[in-house]
């Protein structure tokens, strides 16, 4: 087993902006060809639980995104011991109908602590590279959780509010996301989507598409699921965020959670959520024939 050594002050500031610099290590013998290295990997949300958490991270080859790589693996890392001990190691899966590609691993993250991740990178010419970075994970998340029942929340929807400018910034809101209540929808028996999310106010090309994707999955299913939008801010001038955010606590934005016919909290998705990644968390829930 190769033990690796991570600095532990490089792993702060990787969470701390959220990416962290790729090395190409040095080639041994026989090794397939090293592409050159100005690859960057940025970890594209925040909040992991112990377990099995989705991380969700983009490929950037300078400032844009990587475009050619055919597979990642990734392996985790235990850096509480001072060194890094490798664990579980598994393929990512990609999402390339969405703004910017990213990429999806749920690694076997057993207890709360920094964890290191390396990803080994192929590129679609065979060569290959490494990146790293890492992320800090907690024994249970504030926000809703796997198995958890979310808040029963009674957020603003057309009925007490006709002018949907002002409970969504979305520029082209799709009505239908903005008619139910989620406490509402947790008594459907359906299952449930609600997404927040402000597109007028993220600069980000990761999380603005958000409910493009979900507003595009919606018109797909056709009344087999509730999608609901909460806008993060209640009100714009100035802004002020919404009580949805505190009762759900959630610090950052976009959060996607997908809810079974129940009411109980199945998935959950931070950061890019492509149509394709939500419609395969919906499917899950069809009845197996």
């Amino acid at each position: 087993m190769i033990v690796r050594r991570w600095s532990l002050a490089a792993c702060l500031i990787a969470l701390t902006a959220l990416s962290a610099c790729a090395g190409t290590p040095a080639t041994p013998p026989g090794a397939p060809t090293l592409a050159p290295s100005g690859l960057s990997v940025v970890v594209a949300s925040d909040e992991f639980a112990a377990g099995s958490p989705r991380v969700p991270f983009v490929l950037y080859d300078g400032a844009q995104p990587l475009a050619d790589a055919s597979a990642v693996t990734v392996t985790a890392l235990d850096l509480s011991g001072g060194t890094a001990v490798p664990g579980w190691s598994g393929a990512a899966s990609s999402y390339e109908d969405y703004d910017v590609p990213y990429w999806v691993v749920y690694p076997q993250l057993p207890h709360a602590g920094f964890w290191g991740l390396q990803t080994h990178i192929t590129l679609a010419d065979g060569s290959q590279t490494d990146g790293q970075f890492a992320i800090q994970v907690v024994a249970k998340t504030a926000s809703p959780n796997l198995g958890e029942t979310p808040p029963a929340s009674h957020n603003r929807t057309l009925e007490r509010e006709p002018d949907l400018a002002k409970i969504s910034s979305d520029p082209d809101p799709d009505p239908d996301l903005y008619r139910m209540t989620v406490a509402e929808a947790l008594k459907s028996g359906q299952p449930t989507v609600v997404t927040f999310a402000t597109p007028a106010f993220c600069t980000s090309r990761l999380c603005a598409p958000v409910l493009e994707a979900v507003k595009t999955v919606a018109r797909q299913e056709q009344g087999a699921a509730n999608f609901i939008h909460i806008e993060v801010y209640k009100n714009f001038d100035p802004l002020e965020y919404a009580d949805e955010m505190g009762a759900w606590h959630l610090q950052s934005e976009p959060w996607t959670f997908v809810m079974d016919p129940a009411g109980v909290v199945v998935d959950r998705f931070g950061g890019p959520l492509s149509p394709s990644e939500l419609t395969r968390a919906l499917q899950a829930l069809e009845p197996q024939s």
